[in-house]
């Protein structure tokens, strides 16, 4: 089936919200029987919009299942644990700073394609500290399969992520020294 919705595959994984169905448990295919299943059960992934909190789109995903009963098939739905998303700034210092590092390590403009994650260990970094600039920083391309079986990293684009975060570090530290003279 085509993946729904507006926008590049990038956009729809990385940058908005969406669904996506991590599993299915129903009897296989191999050995099915000719009768009509019992029951069937799947778990949800629900990615939210950096603003939305999670466990309000939680609750509208659900609420939204439950008014779904095709045929007056009975639905049993159970919350799962939540985590805000997180908006990234890009701008200031330490951003500039990451551009140019990636700039000279790529050999080419850098491109922002997001600038937010759902990870709840940023948001809750960013709760922590609130005036330092998050940075969520990996090797991947169309093709690296992330977080998904044979997940691959090719090593020219892990090289440059690592020469990347050291030229930061470097262009970090001599804008700080500009700055405090």
């Amino acid at each position: 089936m085509p993946i729904v919705g507006t926008g590049g595959i990038g956009s729809k994984i990385w940058s908005g919200p969406g669904i996506t169905v991590l599993g299915i448990d129903c009897p296989p295919v191999e050995g099915a029987a000719a009768a009509v299943q019992a029951h069937a059960r799947a778990a949800l992934n629900v990615r939210v919009h950096p603003e939305q909190p999670a466990a309000e789109a939680q609750a509208a995903v659900m609420r939204h299942l439950e008014a779904q009963r095709p045929f007056g098939v009975p639905l049993t739905i159970s919350a799962g644990a939540t985590g805000d998303g997180y908006r990234a700034r890009s701008s200031g210092p330490a951003w500039d700073a990451m551009v140019d590092a990636m700039n000279e390590a790529w050999g080419a403009e850098t491109v922002e394609i997001a600038t937010g994650g759902a990870i709840p260990l940023v948001k809750a970094m960013s709760e922590g500290v609130p005036d330092a600039a998050m940075f969520v920083f990996g090797s991947t391309d169309s093709f690296a399969n992330i977080h998904g079986p044979n997940e691959r990293v090719l090593l020219d684009e892990w090289e440059k992520a690592v020469v990347a975060e050291a030229l930061f570090f470097e262009n970090l530290a001599a804008r700080a020294a500009k700055g405090s003279r």
